[in-house]
């Protein structure tokens, strides 16, 4: 082997690595954003729909808990 194809094959391994980790984190983030906003309790949620109340007036509120 040479130098080169090694510091070649360590950079794609390194990129496959980092992307693996990546994506992972961006799984884990979506899982935890869709469960701290699943139930109408959550502070997201409540902000959300009081902006909604302002802009349309108040209307009957039709969020419920999964």
């Amino acid at each position: 082997m040479t130098p080169a194809f090694r510091r070649t094959a360590g950079r794609l391994a390194a990129a496959a690595l980092a992307t693996t980790a990546l994506t992972g984190a961006a799984i884990a983030g979506g899982q935890a954003a869709d469960a701290s906003t699943s139930c109408d309790k959550s502070a997201i949620v409540k902000t959300f729909n009081a902006v909604l109340t302002v802009r349309t007036g108040s209307t009957q509120d039709t969020n419920t808990c999964h």
